[in-house]
């Protein structure tokens, strides 16, 4: 039940951001324990959005939307989002959090 409502969850954050941004200017990429396969049920949803030219209006849009998500299905998620900028920089800056993102991301 709970793996569905992720799915769903997940469905309707991306089908959000599409209607927002313009196409093909962003990514999301699941990462964290739920990508590894090694999470529980109580495990949030680690998400990165990356996106094109993000301004800072756009990415308070797009954290109000990832709230109304974890609040329509009650399941949480961390989002960590970024200009496709800032993630070249921490990938270049050997981030751990961009490096584990590249490595077992799960482009959604």
């Amino acid at each position: 039940m709970i793996e569905e409502q992720r799915k769903l969850q997940i469905e309707v954050l991306k089908r959000t951001l599409r209607d927002l941004l313009s196409p093909g200017s962003f990514e999301m990429v699941l990462f964290g324990s739920r990508a590894r396969g090694d999470y529980s049920d109580e495990s949030d949803l680690d998400i990165a959005i990356i996106v094109k030219g993000l301004t800072r209006a756009m990415k308070m849009l797009i954290l109000e939307k990832v709230a109304e998500s974890e609040l329509q299905y009650l399941l949480p998620v961390s989002a960590l989002i970024l200009s496709k900028e800032e993630f070249e920089h921490l990938k270049n800056r050997e981030r751990r959090i961009a490096l584990d993102i590249e490595k077992e991301g799960i482009p959604l």
